[in-house]
């Protein structure tokens, strides 16, 4: 992408204004602060990439001499400060009088600066344009999907350029324009934009779709109508998916809402009707994608979650009765061994205590049989 240049550099130092002055008469000089960049013809600079700075030196007028400046952009008058500012220089090598001015990042058009002395006026003027090597202007600051120029104009007062993005480019209406880099979504529309102190363009690439997911930096978005969607459920493709509160899409981590806790698979689909293995436990996530606590029949077979969520093995006791759960996690009833000692589970898992088991077997207060 080209940076902006400047063009037709001249002095029109020579244009004494015709009036009588009083005071010394003095001329104006350029002298580039960067000089990379430039483009000499005749020996003189005819043309300069932007962003440069330079120092216009006031030569032959006493340093007491007072000198009212003014700088105008396209013909409209410019708050100094806002482009230069004068400054006196006692090094021996740049020694002088200046006003040391810059040239803004992303301006088009007419640069003059106007020094007054008493009755005396010099000025000095530049064009801007987008190429050292091209004598075509162009006043586009905004770059549409990839190489279309769109044109904008020069707010001088809020310092930025206005322009109108299309609603239509390549035959296809467009939701909206996302800025090259970035998850800045623009609608079409009329738009104002500050110039941009890298000195490059704004580069809009259209998005068509109602409704897509955006990558950038590693990390999914999802835009709908032309917004991120943020702090807010998705649902896409049959998946239900969460972006948190700057639009990034949840993946390979676990979301609690609403009192309940949900995971998300690494594509970012949240885990529904399905075991997950987390840190050497194993969780269960309902039809709603809600972790289970408690008791769970999956298939033919139950399993107990703790209140953490965590699929519980060995022994556990619910609402005074005791329970046997293999390594597997499944419930076990009939006869189980552990630690040496036999123990009886009826078919609701309940381990048998003080009683005779279906097939004639003693069981003490312990559960273990005798």
């Amino acid at each position: 992408m080209k940076k902006i240049t400047l063009f037709s550099l001249s002095l029109a130092g020579l244009a004494l204004l015709a009036f009588p002055h009083s005071g010394q008469a003095f001329e104006l000089k350029e002298e580039w602060v960067i000089k990379g960049g430039i483009r000499y013809e005749n020996g003189k600079v005819s043309k300069i990439n932007n962003g440069y700075e330079v120092n216009i030196k006031v030569l032959d007028l006493p340093s007491t001499s007072e000198i009212e400046w003014t700088v105008s952009l396209n013909g409209e008058k410019q708050n100094t400060n806002f482009l230069a500012e004068e400054k006196t220089v006692s090094k021996t090598e740049d020694k002088g009088r200046f006003l040391h001015f810059y040239i803004p990042y992303g301006y088009r058009g007419d640069i003059v600066v106007e020094a007054k002395s008493g009755n005396e006026v010099k000025t000095w003027s530049t064009k801007v344009v987008d190429d050292v090597y091209s004598d075509d202007a162009k006043s586009g600051y905004f770059v549409l999907d990839g190489d279309q120029i769109l044109e904008s104009s020069w707010d001088s007062v809020n310092e930025s350029y206005v322009t109108t993005l299309p609603t239509v480019t390549s035959g296809k209406s467009v939701v909206a324009w996302r800025e090259e880099g970035t998850l800045n979504l623009i609608k079409p529309g009329k738009i104002a934009r500050k110039y941009n102190s890298s000195g490059s363009y704004v580069e809009l690439s259209p998005i068509f779709e109602t409704a897509s997911w955006l990558k950038s930096h590693q990390n999914w978005y999802y835009q709908k109508d032309g917004q991120l969607v943020q702090s807010a459920w998705i649902k896409d493709s049959g998946s239900w998916y969460f972006m948190d509160d700057k639009g990034v899409m949840f993946n390979k981590t676990w979301l609690y809402q609403g009192g309940s806790w949900y995971a998300f698979k690494s594509s970012g689909a949240m885990i529904s009707a399905d075991w997950l293995y987390d840190n050497g436990s194993w969780y269960y996530l309902k039809d709603s994608g809600s972790m289970a606590t408690g008791w769970l029949k999956d298939g033919d077979t139950w399993y107990y979650l703790n209140k953490s969520g965590s699929m519980v093995t060995g022994w556990v006791k619910d609402n005074g009765s005791w329970y046997y759960l293999r390594d597997s996690g499944s419930m076990a009833i009939g006869w189980v061994k552990d630690n040496g000692k036999w123990y009886y589970l009826a078919s609701s898992g309940k381990m048998l205590r003080n009683t005779y088991t279906p097939d004639g077997y003693y069981v003490d207060a312990s559960g273990a049989w005798k």
